[in-house]
């Protein structure tokens, strides 16, 4: 939304709030980033998988799966599952194909389970922080 645009709706000048949005760049609380739609790519379906991995190949498992163009999302997790990740896909074909010719063959992956996401409500990019976390971003930064 332009700077314009989010002034008149808040009563500020675009001045103003381009001041405001380039402090919070420079706090280091936001990141300007173009977000892809998979859909207008073709991927229209949204899989969790969640992996089981030998011991002692945690590593060689996250370097192979970081390098796989499908995982949009890949994160070290805890209890029955080792390994927690979400990929997208053209259709059922290549969700299987992926599964059964990639993600099986990794050595040191024992077991995965996928877990078809008919619809996402909430994406990550739509999450903010609280609004008292905005009062607080200029006075705390991480690890001091």
């Amino acid at each position: 939304m332009p700077s314009a645009q989010i002034a008149r709706r808040l009563g500020q000048s675009a001045r103003t709030i381009q001041h405001r949005i380039q402090k919070l760049i420079d706090l280091n609380a936001f990141q300007v980033v173009g977000i892809p739609n998979p859909a207008t790519f073709g991927y229209t379906l949204t899989v969790d998988i969640y992996c089981e991995i030998e011991v002692g190949f945690q590593e060689q498992v996250i370097q192979a799966l970081l390098n796989m163009p499908h995982i949009t999302y890949l994160a070290l997790s805890t209890g029955d599952q080792d390994i927690s990740l979400q990929a997208l896909f053209k259709d059922s074909t290549d969700m299987q194909d992926f599964i059964t010719n990639q993600l099986h063959l990794v050595p040191g992956m024992r077991r995965t389970r996928a877990v078809l996401i008919p619809r996402i409500l909430k994406d990550t990019s739509q999450w903010l922080p609280m609004d008292s976390d905005f009062d607080q971003a200029g006075r705390t930064q991480p690890g001091s």
